[in-house]
């Protein structure tokens, strides 16, 4: 299924952007990007596990990868060097049969991008290529045409307005604050989700516990996204 063509100019809107975190809530890697880091670093410096340390959870890749680059003395203009060890380390990671895709994700997003109201972009913490690897890996980049990644030393609810700007130019749609749904596994993103306006759903997948995601008081939490006519009723609403 080809993702949705653009709009052929922006206009007011009530349909609605979904709003995806990737890690813990479309995919389950178990630790594939620490694990990529870690060999990209090894790589560069000699230094083993050197991420082994860092939750990852709701991290931002430039970020954590920055403050590895400081505890061991790395001069930040490494950073590309770095990334460009890392993305092969990280395809090598993604295919050794560790990474599985969350439960009726797949089903999910195809009905999303079959239904007029709905369009579909990510917002994650990772950089844009190590999104790209993952979502291909699964054959996802389809669903998602644009979305947020970490570009520089930000916060994440920065990521999420810069995907949610995307979006919007990509599909020529102004999405008002209360019709972007940001979807994700960690308090990070219920966190962002607020800072932004943006309804939340949280999946307890991933990052942070059920019990602790409930805690937070999403808009909606979900075991997982079996629970898929709930999912679109609220995301109707």
């Amino acid at each position: 299924m080809a993702c949705r063509s653009p709009a052929s100019s922006r206009r007011p809107s009530m349909k609605t952007l979904l709003l995806w975190d990737i890690d813990g809530t479309l995919l389950r890697n178990k630790g594939a990007g620490k694990r990529a880091m870690n060999r990209a670093f090894a790589k560069m410096t000699g230094e083993e596990g050197a991420f082994d340390s860092i939750d990852m959870a709701g991290g931002l890749d430039l970020n954590m990868i920055g403050g590895v680059f400081a505890r061991y003395g790395v001069d930040a203009s490494r950073m590309e060097e770095f990334l460009t060890l890392y993305y092969p380390c990280l395809e090598d990671v993604m295919r050794d049969g560790n990474s599985k895709l969350m439960p009726n994700v797949v089903q999910v997003l195809e009905r999303a991008e079959r239904d007029a109201r709905f369009y579909n972009a990510y917002g994650t913490g990772n950089v844009e290529r190590g999104a790209r690897i993952k979502l291909e890996h699964f054959d996802l980049n389809r669903f998602f045409p644009v979305g947020g990644f970490c570009y520089g030393p930000v916060e994440r609810w920065q990521l999420l307005q810069d995907g949610i700007e995307r979006a919007q130019q990509h599909y020529g749609v102004e999405f008002a604050p209360e019709r972007v749904i940001v979807i994700g596994d960690t308090l990070k993103d219920i966190e962002a989700a607020r800072k932004i306006g943006a309804k939340v759903v949280a999946v307890g997948t991933g990052g942070h516990a059920y019990d602790v995601l409930a805690a937070a008081e999403p808009d909606l939490l979900l075991a997982d996204m079996t629970d898929e006519e709930r999912f679109f009723a609220f995301c109707s609403e």
